[in-house]
């Protein structure tokens, strides 16, 4: 596909030089950071996306698919990391693996980061993330223009479930 005057992006994403690539399939630049260079495909889109770090893999995997409906995409052979969506939006799933600086909200104490699903029905997805085993912890409402609420799944995540403005 010709870009008729328009030169190409590169777009760099700077990672720590925390992986295990081989030397020869990671280069650096000055500072030492991997730089990664993207894939050029008409199809492919960037997307950011969460993994979720859990103790009890198989339970949390169990627990998205019947609270939120969660299905499966892709599972890593043996186990251990998943691929789920709730209605197209993706996210993963993987055991916490402390040798790799991957914790789990249980082991930190908390969790640094909240999940937001926006849903048509706040307030049945709620009730449903209860029944699965979630713990409500605001009440579905109507604020900042949103309808939402927020509930923690059994292994320690936050989720904020809402509708925006109409």
């Amino acid at each position: 596909m010709k870009t008729a005057g328009r030169k190409p992006v590169e777009v760099r994403i700077l990672c720590p030089p925390l992986h295990r690539l081989p030397p020869l399939l990671a280069p650096h630049d000055q500072k030492g950071f991997d730089v990664i260079k993207p894939v050029p495909s008409s199809r492919f889109r960037p997307r950011i996306t969460a993994t979720l770090s859990v103790r009890n893999w198989d339970g949390a995997v169990a627990f998205y698919k019947a609270a939120f409906g969660a299905t499966e995409l892709y599972r890593v052979d043996g186990g251990g990391v998943a691929q789920l969506a709730v209605s197209g939006a993706e996210f993963w799933v993987a055991q916490e693996s402390p040798e790799n600086l991957n914790f789990s909200p249980e082991s930190l104490g908390g969790c640094s980061v909240r999940m937001l699903l926006i849903v048509a029905d706040p307030l049945a997805v709620c009730n449903q993330a209860v029944a699965a085993g979630a713990t409500q912890v605001v009440p579905v409402m109507d604020a900042h223009g949103w309808r939402l609420g927020r509930i923690v799944d059994p292994f320690g995540h936050h989720w904020e479930v809402a509708r925006p403005p109409s």
